[in-house]
């Protein structure tokens, strides 16, 4: 209990710099380090992810790096996926919730490793609905799933698929993030996984961390922050692999 609010500060922290909710580091921190349980675990993530991406979306908006539009379009797509993602993870078992996430994980390294494009002139905010749509519901389904945010997927897709620039990316991440939490809490809450005073201890540090990092994020290169995202992904695969299969 008492390592709560720092994994809550470093998880706000990543995810101000990195444009992702925090569950995607939450899950492994909460479940391996505080010793909680999985399902528990996914419910204090969720609210985490809710108040970090709330912070780390104002920091970015301030400096103009966000794209309201794309964030509103996804977000709203992401909270039916997160519904939905949420009554199917009750049956579901810890093993199956942590396969899911290991396949999800990988395939968002294999994706950045893909050089980025510069596209900041051809780039039009708000980009394909339909692709937008798409996406939204598959990363509402994780986030009602796993807890997490799914910015660790969202990310790679967006500067892939939507061809949106990383910068960008960053900051309206966080906004969908936020947007798709919102309808995904309700759910979450009325299955039982979100315990009140984990929950509190948790966000008791993301909303600093979250400022502090998307301060961070603005002063550090492009390239950097996507070869942090691979490394963080790649530590995070193997730690929640090593806890599956061993």
């Amino acid at each position: 209990m008492p390592l709560l609010p720092l994994i809550g500060l470093t998880g706000g922290f990543l995810s101000g710099l990195l444009g992702l909710g925090g569950g995607v580091i939450m899950l492994p921190l909460l479940t391996l380090a505080g010793g909680i349980s999985l399902k528990l675990a996914t419910g204090a993530s969720l609210v985490h992810v809710l108040v970090a991406a709330a912070a780390g979306t104002l920091s970015h908006f301030r400096a103009g790096m966000v794209d309201v539009k794309a964030s509103f379009i996804l977000g709203i797509a992401g909270i039916a996926g997160g519904l939905l993602g949420s009554f199917f993870s009750v049956p579901m078992s810890t093993h199956i919730l942590n396969l899911i996430f290991l396949f999800l994980v990988i395939s968002a390294i294999f994706l950045l490793f893909i050089p980025i494009r510069s596209n900041n002139e051809t780039y039009r905010r708000g980009g394909n609905r339909i692709v937008g749509i798409l996406i939204g519901l598959g990363c509402g389904l994780l986030n009602g799933l796993l807890g997490v945010g799914g910015g660790f997927i969202l990310i790679p897709l967006m500067v892939y698929i939507l061809r949106i620039p990383l910068r960008v990316t960053i900051g309206t991440s966080l906004m969908i993030i936020m947007i798709s939490s919102l309808g995904t809490f309700g759910a979450k809450y009325g299955v039982g996984h979100i315990h009140l005073m984990i929950t509190l201890l948790v966000t008791s540090g993301s909303v600093l961390g979250a400022l502090l990092g998307g301060y961070v994020s603005r002063k550090t290169h492009i390239e950097h922050l996507r070869l942090i995202l691979i490394s963080l992904l790649s530590l995070i695969f193997i730690s929640v692999a090593y806890k599956t299969f061993f």
